[in-house]
């Protein structure tokens, strides 16, 4: 268990190379990504009945925390299919639904989908530590609810992982049935806006690769995000520690320590039970207004895609302020070569997908979201622990 404290209690001790609890929370992540091996099982059950359903037409809906939703949607290396549910009466007899939480389930989610399967919905739920065996459209997320104040969540990043997870094992029921979902490529890679913007016509793609055995999808996936999460483990802890060491300094001397982000899942952590609060959001997209909330002697924890979006370095360099940046980098500029005062590396493959399908076009399944999730806890382990 990591434990942090409040920022009042002050509570200072030399700094270790890695930061313990930055390095006891990688060891978090590393341990349930192997648990999931084991239900790779439950997750092909119940992709396969999902399969049995799609061909049929109805509406394959995200739905449950908002992260949850927002890294399933219009991602790269996932299904163009998913929609988001906002409003329940938008469900019909026959659609889908795949339901995430981080927390304990409350009324208001059994509800939902309670409502939902007696309107004919077939809804499938990711559960934090949910009990085994369980009923058959219950998967367990192998993580436990962020619902605990003393505890740094883990759950946000392993509900990710088993989003992909049971996306990998989808992908491989609707192969034996003929069919193979339109799925994105990354915008970033050259042509890929152009060629989602084709394959955004398409119900299922025109030819369907050889069948897929079951399993096999899944624990590739698996596999080749842990090589690198391990990676990042024996690589960048070091700097994720510095990092927190930079944050924590800037916060001792009265200046804050802004957390900065782009993606699909990483804005919305903050705040999660768990969450000390040493980051302060930066909540904008691009550095134009940076002047508005920054001043010298801040310091910005980035956590993006490939590189910082527009020059977010520069612009926090003219306002005084320092900043760490945490991406993967392109073919064209490292990672560590972004500029900042410390550069991580987020040590996911340029391209954001790490499963080639036989016969399709793009590669598939991405890892950024998990890596990304994850770091920003360690850059909040790293600060409260130097704090």
């Amino acid at each position: 268990m990591v434990r942090l404290y409040c920022l009042s209690l002050l509570i200072l001790a030399p700094l270790a190379p890695c930061s313990a609890a930055a390095t006891d929370y990688a060891a978090q992540i590393q341990d349930s990504l192997q648990a999931l091996v084991p239900l790779l099982p439950t997750y092909a059950a119940a992709a396969d009945t999902f399969a049995s359903r799609m061909p049929e037409g109805g509406t394959v809906w995200l739905a449950g925390d908002r992260g949850f939703v927002l890294e399933g949607l219009n991602r790269a290396g996932g299904l163009m299919a998913c929609k988001w549910l906002k409003k329940p009466e938008d469900l019909k007899a026959g659609d889908m639904v795949l339901y995430g939480v981080t927390g304990t389930p409350q009324p208001a989610d059994r509800e939902l989908l309670d409502a939902a399967g007696r309107a004919g919905v077939h809804w499938l739920a990711f559960i934090p530590n949910a009990p085994l065996p369980g009923p058959r459209n219950i998967l367990q997320v192998p993580a436990p609810p962020a619902d605990n104040p003393q505890r740094l969540p883990t759950v946000s990043p392993v509900l990710a992982a088993s989003l992909w997870t049971f996306t990998a094992e989808l992908v491989s029921a609707l192969t034996r049935r003929g069919k193979m979902p339109p799925m994105y490529q990354s915008v970033l890679v050259p042509g890929g806006r152009e060629r989602n913007a084709e394959h955004l016509k398409l119900k299922w793609e025109p030819q369907a690769p050889p069948p897929l055995p079951p399993l096999v999808l899944g624990r590739t996936y698996l596999a080749r995000l842990t090589n690198c999460w391990r990676t990042l483990r024996a690589t960048q802890l070091e700097k994720f520690a510095a990092a927190g060491k930079l944050a924590a300094e800037a916060i001792r001397a009265g200046h804050t320590a802004w957390y900065g982000s782009l993606g699909h899942l990483p804005p919305e952590l903050p705040g999660q039970t768990g969450d000390p609060g040493v980051l302060k959001p930066l909540k904008m997209n691009t550095p134009d207004k940076l002047a508005d909330f920054v001043k010298p002697g801040d310091v910005i924890l980035y956590v993006g895609y490939y590189e910082p979006y527009g020059p977010w370095v520069e612009r926090a360099h003219e306002l005084g302020a320092k900043i760490v940046t945490d991406v993967s980098g392109t073919p064209e500029r490292r990672a560590e070569d972004m500029g900042a005062e410390i550069n991580i590396n987020g040590c996911w493959p340029f391209g954001d997908a790490l499963i080639e399908i036989p016969g399709y076009d793009t590669q598939v399944l991405p890892p950024s979201g998990v890596i990304q999730s994850a770091a920003y806890w360690l850059l909040v382990a790293a600060t409260a622990e130097a704090l």
